[in-house]
């Protein structure tokens, strides 16, 4: 009897439990054996998907980001209402999934570092994966600096605000965990208030 296997779906499942390992072990603890007994495969299998650790690293961040722009527009489409308010739910759900995702944001840190330290350039990776969400907030900024809803700012400059604290609330995270989400909510809550004038 021959067993059909769905490709995209077995891509799906080794990412998902590589992303657990990547989490519970950092990126340089992880190996190709070890996700293969995770995933209760070979490693020829492993292979069959993934030519090595770092692109199935990168895999796994592409999916986290793929859940947060789901989540993301998942929220804009079931909310109406004005843009200002739309922004505020974009960053209250991307604070909410950034908290929860402590563990592998302190992996994807570690990554960064490493990669660093081996000379090479992450940052148009970081641009690649951060692109989106920058794009977003100066968006809706700018939708709701047209409809009114703000005093006229300087939308690239807002954008950058409010994208740095994203930023700071990942640095908060993984590094110094001096403030808690509840904090970043207010200060961004705080600094929209600003905003309107």
């Amino acid at each position: 009897m021959t067993v059909i296997v769905d490709h995209q779906q077995r891509q799906i499942q080794i990412l998902t439990k590589a992303f657990a390992l990547f989490a519970e072990e950092g990126y340089a603890g992880v190996t190709y054996q070890k996700v293969a007994d995770r995933c209760g495969l070979s490693r020829t299998a492993i292979y069959k998907y993934f030519q090595n650790k770092e692109e199935m690293f990168l895999y796994a961040i592409k999916l986290a980001t793929n859940n947060l722009t789901t989540l993301i527009e998942n929220t804009l489409r079931h909310h109406e209402g004005m843009a200002l308010e739309k922004l505020v739910r974009v960053l209250r759900v991307t604070v909410r999934l950034l908290a929860d995702n402590r563990i592998f944001l302190t992996v994807i840190l570690d990554y960064i570092i490493t990669q660093r330290q081996h000379g090479k350039d992450v940052r148009r990776q970081v641009r690649r994966h951060t692109f989106g969400m920058r794009h977003l907030i100066a968006k809706l900024l700018r939708e709701a600096a047209a409809a009114g809803e703000l005093r006229l700012c300087q939308i690239e400059m807002a954008t950058h605000h409010l994208f740095g604290m994203l930023e700071s609330f990942i640095l908060n995270l993984t590094v110094t965990n001096i403030m808690d989400e509840k904090d970043y909510l207010e200060m961004i809550d705080g600094y929209i208030e600003q905003l309107k004038g």
